[in-house]
């Protein structure tokens, strides 16, 4: 499949988490400078010559804002961040997730943003992939594999 690219960058959207699973400090609760890189492809530019305009992707911005900004990211799985939430919600801005892996915040945010996206500008335009930062030192990537039809998979 023939396809044009591009991306938008949101950054240094602070929030917390905790990898109850590791053996060593990250298994604490600890904060990042995050930033997330969406790439967008097509097969047709729209009348202006683009992928996506990028002043039309505001919603993109209101989501990480609204649901990650000063956050606490914790697995669903992780009892005890969630008796720290239960027992002291005003200080957290809990929001649970599968996986608070830096990869698995790549895989959530792509698809919490992909069904916006596809609301906003309609089937042309799709997500290709999602870089997500930890600070500027740490990265991880999600991206679909394509479908064998030659458009993106679903």
């Amino acid at each position: 499949m023939n396809m044009f690219t591009c991306s938008k960058s949101y950054s240094d959207i602070p929030f917390a988490h905790r990898q109850p699973h590791h053996s060593g400090q990250c298994s604490f609760i600890h904060g990042h400078n995050w930033s997330f890189r969406f790439t967008f492809g097509c097969q047709e530019l729209d009348e202006s010559g683009f992928v996506v305009d990028f002043s039309n992707l505001r919603f993109i911005r209101d989501w990480l804002m609204e649901n990650l900004d000063h956050a606490f990211l914790h697995n669903l799985d992780d009892a005890v961040s969630q008796k720290m939430v239960d027992q002291f919600r005003e200080a957290f801005r809990p929001y649970p997730l599968e996986s608070c892996s830096a990869e698995g915040i790549a895989q959530h945010v792509f698809h919490s943003i992909e069904p916006l996206l596809k609301e906003h500008h309609g089937e042309r335009v799709f997500l290709v992939a999602l870089e997500v930062c930890e600070d500027d030192k740490n990265a991880a990537k999600y991206r679909k594999v394509p479908s064998s039809s030659g458009g993106p998979s679903g």
